[in-house]
């Protein structure tokens, strides 16, 4: 009797450390269950290559090594990647798409299915899992966790975030350097016949929905003097007064201003993101700005209009003395998909959480025969558990109507916001996440340099499977 096949289905926007997820299966299951697998598949481009039949024989790949060594790096290879290793989408599957799904399960003999993503990645595997129940179709869902925006209930923290974490840290320190290098310095001559131009910056991170990525920005401060002054979160909400007054202070009281931006940021008076504040048009060229909305109804907010919203609004209202500076400059910056895919900032704690889901999705797949479960996380280092996948996905409410907070680091002597929503306690913070971040620790070439990692690094072209099923044709809505 022939052994059942698996298949690995990354989803979503990627992290710096997904594909280390990717390698954590494929080792377990390629040296710890060959007497239980046929092989590993993986869908290349996620869903969407899953449902076009476009797999890849990963237990193949690394057999095509001419030695042990050579199938250890192709091995190790998988892990190398800042980015998915066999691409990604955001389809989101309805019935049609969950009957071709099984279609592909059936002729590829694929009886686990392991789709490593976020909220709406859980989402899809819920769906598919409940569909091949009623087909009466033996499949085991298994879940491992990702996202940068770490707002999946239930595990302590999502791989990937951590590593998005230490970056907004870097970089928030590093503009803040460059900031202060510009202000004048205590003790030194104000006024006078040179007056050069007062300078403040506006950073803006990734968050939609949660203001995880723009809070580690507090891991830089290590006084109130140090930017940012202001960090805006779709959970702090926003009011201009306040905001305005909260920079006036900081400008006032330390000649110098940093604020920091979740791309979601939100004026709960007004009901919008505040992004979508600024209209963006080039009258002349008769272009206009557009707003997109992904498979899973999240629509799209981006840094640039944020950031250029507060600089404007910093800009023409902030009040600067004239006898020191001689006008006021805002610089502006989103470091943008750089955010999810850095290819050398990652965190070796987050790195090794990433490869240990991945360890432990195979085990509980094959060790115990566990269906419909994600992989979690717990407060100790390398210490994981598994969760149903109902309860950190909903198919019928979405997958946005379960999101963890930053709130949920509130204790009973104090929050984690400040009264106005605008700064978040650096202490409850570095006691949630800091030893996670591992912000002075080894970066991914001092990581994977001795296992063949060398820039710029090379794409690997995935061979094909002969496709068993005719194309899929899908009546339009």
């Amino acid at each position: 009797m022939s052994k059942p096949n698996a298949l690995y289905v990354m989803s979503g926007g990627g992290t710096a450390v997904i594909s280390a997820s990717a390698h954590g299966i494929a080792k377990q299951m390629y040296e710890h269950f060959p007497d239980k697998v046929g092989t590993l598949y993986a869908a290349v481009s996620g869903m969407r290559g899953a449902l076009n039949e476009d797999l890849t024989d990963v237990f193949a790949y690394i057999n095509a090594g001419s030695t042990e060594d050579d199938k250890r790096f192709r091995l190790n290879q998988l892990k190398f990647p800042a980015t998915p290793v066999f691409g990604t989408s955001r389809h989101n599957p309805d019935q049609p798409d969950s009957m071709r799904f099984l279609d592909v399960c059936k002729v590829h003999d694929i009886h686990y299915a392991f789709f490593n993503g976020g909220n709406d990645t859980a989402e899809k595997a819920i769906r598919i899992q409940q569909y091949a129940k009623e087909q009466g179709f033996e499949l085991y869902v298994i879940c491992i966790p990702k996202t940068v925006d770490n707002d999946l209930l239930i595990t302590h923290r999502c791989p990937g975030y951590p590593s998005f974490a230490k970056q907004v840290a870097i970089d928030t320190m590093s503009v803040w350097g460059d900031i202060d290098a510009f202000g004048i310095q205590p003790g030194a001559y104000k006024g006078g016949p040179i007056r050069e131009g007062a300078v403040a910056q506006v950073m803006v991170f990734m968050g939609r929905d949660e203001g995880w990525g723009a809070a580690a920005s507090v891991l830089g401060k290590y006084d109130e003097s140090v930017g940012p002054h202001v960090i805006l979160t779709k959970e702090g909400g926003f009011d201009k007064r306040k905001f305005l007054d909260r920079c006036q202070n900081a400008y006032d009281r330390f000649g110098r201003l940093l604020v920091v931006a979740s791309e979601g940021a939100f004026d709960d008076k007004k009901m919008e993101y505040i992004g979508n504040k600024l209209e963006v048009m080039a009258y002349r060229e008769g272009l206009f700005f557009k707003v997109h909305e992904d498979a899973h109804k999240n629509t799209s907010v981006t840094d640039s209009r944020v950031a250029l919203y507060l600089k404007l609004l910093l800009e023409q209202t902030l009040k600067i003395p004239a006898d020191i500076y001689k006008d006021f400059k805002v610089r502006e910056e989103g470091p943008a998909y750089l955010n999810r895919n850095n290819l050398e900032i990652v965190s070796a704690v987050d790195f090794n959480d990433a490869i240990n889901v991945g360890t432990v999705a195979a085990n509980i797949a094959f060790g115990k025969q566990i269906s419909g479960v994600m992989v979690t996380l717990t407060h100790t280092p390398g210490q994981t558990s598994y969760v149903e996948l109902c309860n950190v996905a909903d198919a019928e409410k979405g997958s946005k109507a379960m999101t963890k907070s930053i709130k949920t680091l509130d204790t009973a002597e104090r929050p984690v916001f400040s009264p106005d929503g605008m700064m978040i306690d650096r202490e409850l913070f570095e006691e949630y996440i800091g030893q996670f971040v591992d912000i002075n620790g080894p970066n991914r070439r001092e990581l994977l340099h001795k296992e063949g990692f060398q820039l710029p690094l090379r794409k690997i072209e995935w061979p094909l499977e002969a496709r068993l099923l005719p194309p899929y044709e899908k009546a339009k809505k």
